[in-house]
C-alpha cells in the first residue's frame, strides 16, 4: 500500500508510543499532533466528529480513522511494504501466538494493571488519584497482579533476540509498552531475562526514535 497521508493524534503516553514505533519500523513519513489527555484537546467537536471516544491516540491514513492503538499497530504491519528485519507471522500458528502476547499485553498487563495505577496511583507517584480518586486496596492488586503475570510469562522471554525470534515484531511492541510502565510506576521487575530483555529493545534505534516523537526524549520521562 502507498503512504499516502499518514496522521497520529496523542503524545506522552504508551498507547500512541505503539504507533510511532510501528510507523518507524516501517520507516513510514507520518504527521503527529502533539495533544495530550485532560487538556480539553480532545473534547474539541473537530476532535470528537473524528473520535467520539474522546481520548488519544487517533490514526489515520487516507479515509481511514483508528481509535485503537492496537488496531492502528496491526493496520500498519499487515498494509504496508514490511521491513527486511520486522517480523510479520506467515503460518495460523505464528499469527496465533503474536495475539497471544498482544493480547495478554493489552488485557492482563494494560486494562488490568497498569491503566488502573494511572488512575488511581497518587499523584506524587505518577498517578491520576487527584482527578479519580485515591483507591489503595486496588493499586496494591493491581501491582501484584503484574508482577504475577510478568512471572507467568518469563520462560516464554528469550535470553537473547526477540520474542518472536530474530526481529523484532507488534509482540515486542506491545509488551515493551507495558514494561516500560511499569518501570514509570517503579514496578520492580525481578525477572534476569525480562531485564536484559527490556535493556537490549530500549537500544534499538526505531524504539529511541518512537520514544522522542512520544515523550521529546529517548529515556523515560522522570
Amino acid at each position: 500500500m502507498k503512504n499516502n497521508s499518514i496522521e497520529v493524534w496523542g503524545y506522552k503516553t504508551y498507547r500512541p508510543f505503539r504507533i510511532y514505533w510501528i510507523l518507524e519500523e516501517y520507516n513510514l513519513k507520518y504527521k503527529s499532533y502533539k495533544i495530550g489527555s485532560r487538556t480539553g484537546e480532545t473534547q474539541t467537536p473537530e476532535y470528537l466528529k473524528m473520535n467520539p471516544k474522546g481520548k488519544i491516540p487517533l490514526f489515520r491514513h487516507n479515509d481511514i480513522f483508528i481509535s485503537e492503538s492496537v488496531a492502528a499497530m496491526n493496520y500498519v504491519a499487515d498494509n504496508f511494504e514490511k521491513p527486511s528485519d520486522f517480523y510479520i507471522p506467515s503460518s495460523p500458528k505464528e499469527k496465533a501466538k503474536v495475539d497471544e502476547w498482544c493480547y495478554f499485553c493489552a488485557m492482563e498487563l494494560d486494562a488490568l494493571s497498569i491503566y488502573i495505577l494511572r488512575r488511581h496511583e497518587q499523584v506524587e507517584n505518577k498517578g491520576l488519584s487527584n482527578i479519580y480518586g485515591e483507591a489503595p486496596n486496588a493499586v496494591k492488586t493491581s501491582k501484584e497482579h503484574f508482577s504475577r503475570m510478568i512471572k507467568a510469562c518469563e520462560r516464554d522471554v528469550p535470553i537473547e533476540n526477540w520474542l518472536m525470534g530474530n526481529s523484532t515484531s507488534c509482540a515486542d511492541i506491545m509488551f515493551m509498552s507495558c514494561l516500560q510502565v511499569a518501570i514509570l510506576f517503579n514496578i520492580e521487575i525481578k525477572s534476569k531475562n525480562i531485564v536484559s530483555y527490556y535493556e537490549r529493545a530500549i537500544q534499538r534505534p526505531q524504539y529511541i526514535n518512537a520514544m522522542i516523537k512520544t515523550y521529546e526524549q529517548a529515556n523515560l520521562p522522570k
